[in-house]
Formats: C-alpha cells, structure tokens, sequence
C-alpha cells in the first residue's frame, strides 16, 4: 500500500527539512520519497494536510496501562488507542501491576499484546514485589526486552538495594527509574505543602521530599556509576540538583510530567480530586523552574503520567482519593498550554529524541528508506474529551466535557497508518 501525506510541515530540528512543508510518499511502511513540489505520483491513499505538522513518533516514558490486575481501569487495547489518540507511537510502561513486571514472561505477556500501531516498552520492577528488598532477576528480564527498572510509582526506599541495582546496570547502561519521594516525609500527604495546604486545612508534602532523594540518590550514583532517570521532578531545587549533577558528568536524566508545567497546588482550592497527582502539584515557582529545566536541557523529556483510576478510587473526599489522572490523549493540547513559554520545536524534541536517548530507543528519521513512524498534528483544531471521545477505560482527568485547543490527526507506523 502506498500513502501520501500533502502538505504537512515537518518539525524535527535534527532534519534538513525543518519548518519545511513537504509532501510525505511511504510505501509499504517505508518513507520513499520527500518532496517540496507536487509532483510525487499518486498514491493508493491520499490526504491533504494543509497547515498542519508532523514530526517523528511520539514517546511517552511514564504510563499505566493497569494490565495484568487492574483491567477495569485499563488494559494494553484500551491503553493503546488512548496513546495512538494521543499521538503517540511508543510508551514505556510502568511496572506496577498485579503481579509486577518481574519476570521474562510478564516482559513478554506485554510486548506481544501490544497492538501493531504502538510499540510497548516494558520498564521491569526493581524489586521483588515492588517491596524493596530483594532485586529481581535484572539481566535476564533486559534480555526479554526491558529497557528500564523501577519500582513504579514507588520510590526505590532502600539505598543498599539501589547501589547493587546500579553496579548490576552499570555495563548494559539500562537506566534505574526513580520516583525520588521520600516514605516517611510524604506518608499521609495529599498535596503540596504551603499556603494552599494550610488554608485547605490538607496535610501537605513538603518539597524536602523529593530534594532529599535526589541528593542521597545522585551520592550513590557518584559512588558506583551507572546511570539513573528521574521520572516526575516537580520542584525547583530538583531541578537545580540534576542540573548540577549534569554539568558534574554524571549519567543522570529527567522527565516531567506534562501537568506539572500547567498546575500548581492553587488549583486544588475548589478540592477537584482530578487535580490530585503523584507528585503534587507545587508552588508557581516550582512551575517556572520546571519550565526553564525543560528550555535549557535540563528536563530531557516530557511524559503523560497517564494514571487511569475507577470512580471507587477517585470519587471521593479530597483526602481519601487516590492520586492520578488520564492524560495520553490530552497531552498534545496541554503542551499547547505552555507554549507561550516553550516554544513547539523544543517541547516537540521533549516527547521524540528526549525520551529515546534516556531509553536508548531506536530513533527515527525523515530519510528515504527509514520506517515510517510520524505523528500528525494541527495546532488550529479543537478536540473534547467526553464519554464518545475517551479511549480510556477511565474519565478521571482534570479536562473532563472542556473544549481543548489542538488536535492529533494520526499516527502512522511501519504499515499501521491511524489517521482520522
């Protein structure tokens, strides 16, 4: 089958290309032709893109899919369409599940199930149970196809079992997936600690939390080597850490997820419990420094935290709700939200290149002969997520029944081409 793609402007700072508008030729999942002009012969499908963009496939380092144990929530189909929805063509998925992720067989049960229009990248559990004690079998999960470890939303407590899971890393150069959130200091919380938290009368997570864990963490990493990913960093002064640790040579990276550059604690003043998150969303501060780490490389990507929960989890009281909400198939607009502070191309590489070079992913390319796997997108179209547009098995998202600027025109890749 052969596809044509008019029209369409190509945003890949990597690429000659750049800004370009273009006409895309892909056959038999190939990119085989890129064209300014129109005289790229006809195809079997055509479809006319004006004034829309397309970039490489889009990568999310940070999702639940629930799958084994948690499928009413969501399951790797109801997942999958979500992320495809979304604009995304690969997801890491978190191993928090029921069992975790700790053998080959749960890395496979993942990969096979996965349909042809996203590729899935199981990241494994560290631990066994997720309980922190014992290290799971980590080189032979690898080998199945795990391209991190981590103990999920979890935060790896233990530093013993940190050190030992770095040395064991430390020559396949798979990173460890740290939640950094100390238990003892955030047990009990519900949101930020600060002026928010008190006039709320909400027991509040101090940002001391997530900074102390990141000071121990980069210590041990100093110590033995091996590289560590900091997923979900929401405060200024985690930020500053990474980005000292950074220019100190040491192999560190991070993400953030993509609410944290939106929210702050104040939107929890009308006790909404779609705007509770693991972690909290913190002071204004915090947001900026969040957004500047995403400008100056600091932040290396920008992931979904995509958290499907049942209304038995999520409708209720503030305080006894838990945290987390959908977020695949809205990203594409709350990226919007943030471009007055980021520009496109920068928040576009966030969510490609970023996330494949922390994953060691295979990357992707605007050349003849590569694997089609693009994204497309118009800054110009509305969407809204509502009971007949959410692929998730869940509703629990902050933009629940809202008009959305943006919209994500498809995904295309190898042969599975998902274009509305």
């Amino acid at each position: 089958m052969s596809l044509l793609l008019q029209n369409v402007q190509i945003i890949d700072k990597s690429s000659i290309a750049h800004k370009k508008q273009v006409h895309l030729l892909i056959e038999n999942g190939k990119l085989v032709e890129i064209d300014t002009s129109r005289k790229i012969s006809k195809a079997n499908v055509v479809h006319d893109f004006e004034g829309a963009f397309v970039s490489k496939g889009w990568v999310d380092l940070n999702a639940h899919f629930n799958d084994p144990g948690y499928e009413y929530r969501e399951d790797i189909m109801s997942g999958s369409m979500s992320a495809v929805k979304g604009g995304f063509t690969e997801v890491c998925l978190i191993s928090e599940t029921l069992p975790s992720v700790t053998s080959k067989s749960d890395v496979n049960y993942l990969i096979k199930r996965a349909p042809s229009s996203v590729n899935i990248h199981p990241i494994a559990a560290l631990s066994e149970d997720l309980k922190g004690q014992n290290l799971t079998e980590m080189l032979d999960l690898h080998d199945a196809g795990a391209v991190a470890f981590s103990d999920g939303d979890r935060p790896i407590w233990n530093a013993e079992l940190l050190l030992k899971a770095l040395h064991y890393t430390h020559d396949i150069g798979v990173p460890i997936v740290q939640n950094a959130r100390d238990i003892n200091i955030s047990a009990n919380t519900h949101m930020h600690e600060g002026k928010a938290s008190t006039l709320l009368g909400l027991r509040g997570e101090p940002s001391m939390s997530e900074e102390l864990m990141i000071q121990r963490d980069l210590e041990i990493l100093k110590y033995s080597g091996g590289r560590i990913h900091f997923t979900k960093v929401s405060s200024s002064k985690g930020v500053e850490l990474i980005r000292q640790a950074k220019e100190a040579g040491l192999r560190v990276t991070c993400d953030v997820a993509i609410h944290h550059l939106l929210f702050t604690d104040e939107y929890v003043t009308d006790f909404d419990t779609n705007y509770k998150s693991l972690p909290p969303f913190r002071s204004e501060l915090d947001r900026l420094a969040l957004v500047e780490g995403v400008l100056d490389g600091t932040i290396d990507a920008i992931c979904s935290n995509h958290r499907p929960l049942d209304q038995e989890s999520k409708k209720l009281e503030f305080d006894l709700a838990d945290p987390g909400s959908i977020s695949l198939q809205t990203l594409y607009s709350a990226l919007l939200g943030v471009t007055p502070e980021i520009p496109m191309d920068i928040m576009v590489e966030r969510i490609t290149e970023g996330p494949k070079k922390v994953m060691h992913l295979t990357s992707s390319s605007f050349e003849k002969g590569e694997v089609a796997n693009f994204t497309l997108f118009d800054p110009h179209g509305s969407t809204i997520l509502n009971e007949s547009t959410n692929a998730s098995k869940s509703d629990n998202s902050p933009f629940w029944n809202k008009e959305l600027k943006g919209k994500v025109l498809g995904t295309v890749l190898g042969e599975s081409v998902n274009i509305e």
